[in-house]
């Protein structure tokens, strides 16, 4: 449609212009003044946005605080140089968003703050062909107390290499639902822990942050993780449209209602001794496969490695919850799944219990 304003409308210059006027003229009384619970047009939301936005729920409801730190830093030949950047010691874009989660850190410690929960989801930049190429990624780090202080509780336990794993393994199932994810240890000295693969594919890693921290602060862990390619082609031609194809987000599967137990549940510790080689991993899921439908929980507390233990080998500990639905649980029937949990083991991974 073409409008063509009168000539005595000096004031009508802008396609704005022309809404407010039909607005006027119509009546802003008759204009609806609810906000609606939706939005015109049926373009779907960028796969990437959707997913940060599911992150952003996840992380924030674990306690993690989020950032969003300007991706400017001094950096070397590695990094994308600014043609025009505002200050020469941030001269570089960083090509991980672990370099700017970092720098966030220190500025705490340097106030004494020594419990730092960050994350943050953003742009990291890789030297390209003409323009540099740009990834989406979502990246954390913790360090200090793993819980808030509490005057009524015993002192916190510090955040230790397992946290930052455990938070990896949620935030990696969050951003990739129904992907297969594994987080396969790292013989590298560089403080890298683990990489995380995702269907395969290596997309992000644990690791051990080094800081200029003082000598009282705390251990500092972060995770990366690629989500996506952000691309350099052109937003669309000249007066078009170029909107992203993309599938629609699979409903999420609702999680079923489960009574509260009425029954009591049957506790017992299993101190194991893990060959070179064995992932605790491997050891839980053959835990499970043997207990059954009766395991409730299941969770290690414990390894150790030193005296008394052969070398190579080490001790972990689980501690697993058993119960009925139904009846109580007598306890010929909690020796038996313990038997059987220890003869799998035995025979899958030569996995046997600790006696001393």
């Amino acid at each position: 449609m073409r409008c063509v304003p009168p000539s005595w409308r000096h004031d009508l210059v802008a396609e704005v212009d022309l809404i407010e006027e039909v607005a006027r003229l119509h009546g802003y009384q008759a204009l609806p003044d609810e906000i609606r619970p939706y939005r015109p047009g049926s373009t779907l939301d960028a796969p990437l946005w959707t997913v940060a936005a599911h992150l952003r729920d996840a992380l924030s409801a674990l306690g993690l605080l989020e950032v969003r730190p300007i991706p400017f830093l001094a950096g070397g030949e590695n990094h994308v140089r600014l043609l025009n950047p505002l200050a020469e010691n941030e001269a570089h874009l960083r090509r991980t968003l672990l370099e700017s989660l970092a720098r966030r850190a220190e500025h705490n410690l340097a106030h004494m703050v020594g419990n730092v929960r960050l994350y943050e989801i953003g742009s990291a930049f890789a030297p390209g062909d003409s323009l540099p190429d740009e990834t989406i990624r979502v990246a954390l780090l913790v360090m200090g107390d793993r819980e808030p202080a509490h005057f009524a509780g015993p002192a916190t336990a510090s955040y230790d290499a397992w946290d930052a794993k455990a938070l990896a393994e949620r935030t990696a199932r969050v951003a990739f639902p129904g992907a297969e994810i594994v987080l396969q240890p790292t013989e590298d000295d560089d403080g890298r822990l683990w990489s995380v693969l995702i269907d395969g594919q290596s997309r992000g890693e644990v690791r051990r942050l080094t800081l200029d921290a003082p000598v009282w602060a705390q251990a500092a862990f972060g995770f990366e993780l690629v989500l996506g390619t952000m691309s350099n082609g052109d937003v669309a031609p000249p007066g078009e449209h170029a909107h992203g194809s993309s599938e629609r987000e699979a409903p999420r599967r609702p999680r079923p209602y489960r009574p509260l137990p009425n029954t009591p549940a049957a506790e017992f510790d299993l101190a194991l001794l893990l060959p070179p080689g064995v992932t605790a991993a491997r050891v839980e899921q053959v835990i499970r496969d043997s207990a059954g439908d009766l395991l409730e929980r299941l969770a290690a507390f414990d390894e150790y490695m030193g005296s008394g233990v052969e070398p190579g080998h080490r001790s972990v500990a689980w501690r697993l919850t058993l119960r009925h639905p139904e009846r109580t649980l007598r306890d010929k029937e909690i020796e038996g799944r313990r038997t059987r949990i220890l003869s799998a083991l035995q025979q899958e991974l030569n996995v046997r219990q600790r006696t001393s």
